[in-house]
C-alpha cells in the first residue's frame, strides 16, 4: 500500500483513492486524477483488499482503477468491495471485450474511459459517478449491445421504444439537469417534463432518475 503523504485537503474537491498493480501505473494514474481539477488524491492500493482496507481510513468520494489486459478479476474485486459503503468506481484502461465490460458493469462498477481520455473528460467521469451516473466511453457504449450476454444488458427490442421527446428527456437526465431546466431547454412546461420522466420510468423499470440513466446506458438506448 502506497499511502499518499498527508496534505491539506481542498474540501470542495472529490477525494479520489487510486488502485492500480503496478506502481507506474499508479503513479500515473494519480497524475491524471490529480490533473482534472476535480479531485485530490487521498491515497494508492495495489489491490482490493487494502484498497478496502484504505478507504475505511480515507473516506473517498470515487475509487479510479487502471485495467491494464488480465486485470478483471482486479477490477471486479474492487467494484463488489466498494459496492456495499456506496463508493463508485472508475475505470481507466484498455478496452475491455464485451464480455469483460459487461462483467465488471455487473459487478457495479459505474464508469469505464480508455486510456487516452483527457484530463477534462477524466474529471468529467469523475464528478459524473461521484453523482451517481453511469459514464462509458463512446466507443465502449456499441459493445453493451454486440456480444453482451442478455443477462447483463437487455437489448432495447425488451422494453417498450421510447419516443422522441423522451429520447431528449432523458439526455438532460443524464447530465443531472433538473425537470424546471429542463423544461426551460425544451420550451415545455414542467408539469410536461414530469410526465415524460414517469414515462421513461416505467417504461425502463426503473425506479429513480439515475437508475434510468444506468439501465438507458446499459441497453445501448444511451451514450454517456
Amino acid at each position: 500500500m502506497d499511502p499518499t503523504p498527508n496534505a491539506p485537503i481542498d474540501r470542495q474537491l472529490l477525494r479520489a483513492l487510486v488502485v492500480a498493480r503496478q506502481p507506474l501505473a499508479r503513479a500515473g494514474l494519480r497524475a491524471v486524477v490529480g490533473d482534472s481539477e476535480a479531485a485530490t488524491v487521498v491515497g494508492q492500493a495495489m489491490s482490493a483488499e487494502q484498497a478496502e482496507s484504505l478507504a475505511a481510513e480515507t473516506r473517498p468520494d470515487v475509487v479510479v482503477a487502471a485495467w491494464d489486459e488480465g486485470d478483471s478479476d482486479l477490477i471486479v474485486a474492487l467494484a463488489e468491495a466498494m459496492s456495499p459503503h456506496g463508493i463508485p468506481l472508475l475505470v481507466v484502461g484498455d478496452a475491455p471485450t464485451p464480455a469483460e465490460l459487461a462483467e465488471v458493469l455487473r459487478a457495479g462498477a459505474r464508469g469505464v474511459l480508455l486510456p487516452e481520455a483527457a484530463g477534462p473528460e477524466v474529471a468529467a467521469a469523475v464528478d459524473a459517478v461521484a453523482r451517481g451516473l453511469l459514464v462509458l466511453d463512446p466507443a465502449l457504449a456499441s459493445l453493451l449491445t454486440s456480444g453482451v450476454p442478455a443477462r447483463i444488458a437487455q437489448p432495447e427490442e425488451a422494453v417498450e421504444a421510447l419516443t422522441e421527446r423522451e429520447r431528449e428527456v432523458l439526455q438532460l437526465m443524464a447530465l443531472g439537469i433538473p425537470n424546471k431546466a429542463i423544461a426551460r431547454r425544451l420550451n415545455v412546461t414542467e408539469h410536461t417534463v414530469k410526465f415524460h420522466v414517469g414515462s421513461i420510468l416505467a417504461k425502463l423499470g426503473a425506479s429513480s432518475r439515475t437508475e434510468a440513466v444506468a439501465r438507458a446506458a446499459r441497453r445501448g438506448i444511451l451514450a454517456l
